[in-house]
């Protein structure tokens, strides 16, 4: 019987299927304290540099805290002062059924975009420039109807494991407490976060 393939050997194959290059790096180590016990710590970075695709990433380390601690999505750098950060999810249920919730610190101009998503910011001027287009609100639109657990934050991420984001600010597309392994969602995710970077550095001026 075939074993199950980890997390690691599922994105290597797909990176050698699609001809991308990839940086990988699975080890363990001992945490500190009065209890020291082995903590496990992986990435898996997928590009292609020749293309100015979005990186595809995906991290975990059991030591790490909030979203920084496990995530896996596409990150591109950003022409936004590195202060600014910008939370974006989709609206569920739980939303409109609760009468606490609290509403976006921030709207657009489109009620529509409005109703389906929340927003948190930091930088008005900055969040004003990332959804000032219609084509983008929906595009994000269409990338969270993929996944609901998907999420696009600015620099609330620290993608510093890749060399090329390192020390810029990234605009992510990701999920959390997980990883992406589902080509089909993967492909699209490529797909439409490629568009997304696109119609930002048209807009926006985004370094490439």
């Amino acid at each position: 019987m075939e074993e199950d393939k980890t997390a690691i050997e599922e994105l290597k194959e797909f990176a050698k299927k699609t001809n991308r290059e990839i940086d990988y790096k699975d080890e363990t180590y001992v945490a500190s304290g009065i209890n020291p016990r082995n903590l496990v710590k992986q990435h898996v970075v997928i590009s292609k540099p020749t293309e100015n695709e979005a990186c595809f990433v995906n991290y975990c380390d059991m030591a790490g805290i909030g979203d920084n601690s496990m995530y896996s999505g596409f990150f591109f750098p950003v022409y936004f002062p590195s202060s600014t950060l910008i939370q974006v999810r989709q609206k569920n249920i739980l939303d409109k059924v609760n009468p606490f919730f609290k509403k976006s610190e921030f709207t657009t101009q489109s009620k529509n975009f409005d109703s389906k998503v929340f927003i948190k910011e930091n930088d008005e001027s900055s969040a004003d420039k990332l959804f000032y287009s219609q084509g983008t609100q929906s595009l994000i639109l269409d990338i969270f109807k993929l996944d609901p657990r998907l999420k696009l934050c600015v620099n609330h991420i620290n993608v510093g494991i890749v060399p090329e984001l390192k020390n810029k600010s990234t605009l992510g597309v990701y999920i959390t407490e997980q990883w992406l392994l589902d080509e089909a969602i993967i492909k699209k995710l490529y797909s439409l976060v490629g568009k997304l970077k696109m119609k930002i550095q048209i807009g926006h001026g985004v370094n490439s």
